[in-house]
């Protein structure tokens, strides 16, 4: 009893100096140092040297390893130290490994042949040799992982943050720097608690005075605890890019566009003045009139083309002028519901004209600018009216609101896509369908309409179904209220 006392007083005594000696290790250096000192005080060794699962010395005094090749191995295969006597005295084989993982070997140099305690202390001292040389190396690759994963994301030009339990819990370097508008920072955290309460990458924008920001968080689900990864980037340069090679790409499809409704109009006046022209006695009376009446249709044609190009440029120029005056409504939407028909008969289209309140409907408006309104959206009503479908109708339908006129332009014609809803109303845009490019037009009707209503004080919106129709909807204030000065230069 006192023998087995005595082995376990010294063994916690040595286990006692390993952890003062291993405490303050951070290199496999501080570990063997500690490892040499402790199995000193224990024993009396002479020296220790450390080789790595491939047998190349790593730490202690040069020996021939070669000579101890065969005991390194026998003594990893049966995990046990070996101890063989040599010209140096006696030299102890003793396998660092853990767990079928092997660290390495070392190979003690002794003035005696061990005993079955100094063997088992030298057990002891490799398996937690191992554990402690496993534990740093562990330590040293995730603190690789963790610097090169910072590098990473310090580097990246996105602002970036993990979010969770209502804190962020890291941040880049360009999140720190790029000092982001408190509305990015709110929707930015809103967005990455939707993601944890969600579980699915959200994604948003926000706009800051002329700047933009595009926020995308992620869930990162970490067993049982869900973070958001949060991305906040500056677009504006890259939006702004994009909407100049948008514009360019507009403006060269427009001229193209232009060209071609310039050039027909032209072709057909001059093929039959020509005709008339080189057989102008042999033409009779009707013929001669027929051919008249398309000259005068298209230089019509040709006309309204040009004001409304004359019209783009007041309104790039911001001098597009009104001129108001008291006018009854329902007059002048019979008018342009008159002017029409013609136009409309021949795509089998009726135009119909109903109002809601009762005539007169009087407002202080320009009568040219609204008229010109009412025919440009009654005039895509038409164009755009389905090519085989029955009972084809473009309604004008006049009602008042909120201290105002409110005019409605119906038709159950092809509709708008959703995505071209808020671009309808964009300079040289046209909705991109089979049927546009059957269809004559400039891309700045739409445009023009808009900036006339918003001369007026008004305000233009639409609401439409692809396959069942679209309604343009006007309103425009009685009064003189928002009434414009700028003049036509």
């Amino acid at each position: 009893m006192e023998e087995i006392k005595e082995q376990n007083n010294r063994l916690f005594l040595l286990l006692s100096i390993m952890i003062m000696e291993f405490s303050n290790a951070k290199t496999e250096s501080d570990i063997l140092q500690g490892l040499l000192n402790l199995v000193r005080k224990v024993v009396d060794i002479k020296e220790v040297v450390l080789v790595d699962e491939n047998k190349r010395k790593i730490w202690g005094r040069d020996i021939d390893i070669k000579r101890f090749e065969e005991f390194i191995d026998w003594s990893i295969r049966q995990s046990n130290p070996v101890f063989v006597e040599d010209e140096l005295g006696y030299v102890g084989i003793v396998p660092v490994v853990k767990q079928d993982r092997m660290f390495g070997s070392l190979i003690v140099l002794l003035n005696h042949q061990p005993s079955m305690e100094e063997t088992e202390i030298f057990k002891v001292l490799s398996f937690l040799s191992a554990v402690v040389l496993e534990n740093i190396k562990l330590y040293r690759e995730l603190e690789e992982t963790y610097n090169y994963v910072n590098v990473i994301l310090n580097g990246l030009p996105e602002g970036i943050f993990v979010y969770s339990n209502g804190e962020i819990k890291f941040q880049n370097e360009k999140f720190k720097e790029e000092n982001f508008p408190d509305e990015v920072l709110r929707k930015a955290i809103s967005l990455s608690e939707e993601a944890i309460s969600l579980r699915t990458q959200r994604v948003g924008e926000v706009i800051s005075g002329e700047e933009f920001f595009s926020i995308t968080s992620i869930p990162l689900i970490l067993g049982s605890e869900v973070q958001a990864l949060t991305i906040v980037e500056n677009v504006t340069e890259s939006k702004e890019l994009e909407r100049l090679k948008r514009i360019d790409r507009m403006k060269t499809e427009f001229i193209a566009n232009i060209s071609h409704e310039l050039r027909t109009p032209l072709t057909a006046i001059k093929a039959y003045a020509e005709t008339i022209y080189n057989s102008l006695g042999e033409l009779d009376l009707s013929t001669l009139k027929e051919f008249l009446e398309v000259i005068i249709d298209q230089s019509n044609h040709l006309e309204n083309l040009l004001n409304e190009l004359l019209d783009f440029s007041r309104l790039e120029r911001k001098s597009l002028q009104i001129n108001r005056e008291k006018v009854d409504l329902c007059d002048l939407v019979e008018s342009a519901v008159n002017a029409i028909k013609e136009f409309a008969s021949s795509h089998n289209v009726n135009v119909l004209f109903e109002s809601n309140v009762p005539c007169p409907v009087e407002a202080y408006i320009d009568p040219t600018r609204i008229r010109q309104v009412l025919l440009n959206l009654l005039n895509n009503g038409v164009k755009y009216s389905k090519k085989d479908a029955p009972d084809k109708y473009v309604k004008v339908i006049l009602d008042e609101k909120d201290g105002g006129v409110l005019i409605i332009v119906e038709d159950n014609g092809i509709g708008i896509p959703d995505h071209a809803k808020d671009r309808i109303f964009e300079q040289f845009y046209r909705v991109d369908s089979s049927l546009t490019y059957e269809v004559p037009g400039t891309g700045l009707g739409l445009a023009i309409t808009k900036e006339i209503v918003e001369l007026h004080g008004g305000r233009i919106w639409v609401e439409s179904e692809v396959g069942k129709g679209s309604r343009f909807f006007v309103w425009i204030p009685k009064d003189r209220a928002g009434e414009d000065n700028r003049q036509d230069n």
